[in-house]
């Protein structure tokens, strides 16, 4: 990662890197910059965030809440480990062995999904609901049972294969693993926060590769005035 990386794919823009002034400002351009592309038509879904830590996220995603921008998040716990998922399928268990009579099956989902569903944010109770509905449509997905949807998401627990929803991705680095998105902001890229005070520098190093690896044509990265040294050794940063 020593050479100046040009662009990271043959048809991509070569990476933008961006100064903030503090942590505030850098989120108000982020979901600037997310508003503009969306309003050019750039599907939501092709959009991520992606961060070091779940803290980073968070402020993100007080930001999208507060500009109405939906999006779902991605952090360091796994999806189906998350305490709605596993409360959620634990319902869907139960009613799976009696399933209840002359309703469909997806009518019975949405039933049994009403507590889970908080906000219009999207979590992961509603990112299972978007699933169902696209397994509704799908010829091959049979019988249409609460049971056949059930093994469904038993296959995905056991690959780590969580639902996709069509909304703006906030996802920390080690959740954006093996993942690819159009058009990618990588946030907080300081000295601090990537690489963190107390880790060792080549787990971050590959941390950021991820980072930057991430976005299929266009690259944003930003950092709050003392700039991660893997800007340089990237070539990103030349001053």
């Amino acid at each position: 990662m020593g050479q100046e990386i040009v662009a990271l794919n043959a048809h991509g823009d070569r990476p933008v890197v961006t100064e903030y002034k503090d942590e505030a400002s850098e989120v108000a351009g982020v979901i600037s910059e997310i508003k503009k592309l969306t309003a050019q038509g750039t599907p939501a879904s092709d959009i991520a965030v992606l961060a070091r830590t779940n803290s980073q996220l968070n402020s993100l995603a007080k930001a999208c809440i507060a500009q109405g921008i939906a999006y779902q998040l991605r952090d360091n716990e796994r999806f189906f480990d998350r305490t709605d998922v596993r409360d959620f399928l634990k319902g869907v268990r139960q009613a799976s062995v009696i399933p209840a009579e002359g309703v469909y099956w997806l009518d019975e989902l949405r039933a049994l999904s009403q507590p889970f569903i908080t906000s219009a944010i999207t979590d992961g109770v509603t990112a299972l609901l978007h699933l169902a509905r696209e397994l509704d449509a799908d010829s091959s997905f049979s019988p249409k049972s609460l049971r056949s949807y059930l093994r469904e998401l038993e296959d995905r627990a056991e690959q780590n294969n969580p639902p996709v929803m069509p909304v703006t991705t906030l996802a920390t680095l080690h959740a954006a693993k093996g993942l690819e998105w159009e058009q990618v902001f990588l946030v907080g890229v300081n000295e601090g926060t990537l690489p963190t005070h107390d880790a060792v520098a080549d787990e971050e190093r590959r941390l950021f590769y991820v980072g930057i690896t991430r976005a299929k044509r266009r690259l944003a990265l930003s950092y709050r005035q003392n700039p991660s040294r893997f800007l340089r050794e990237a070539g990103l940063l030349v001053s």
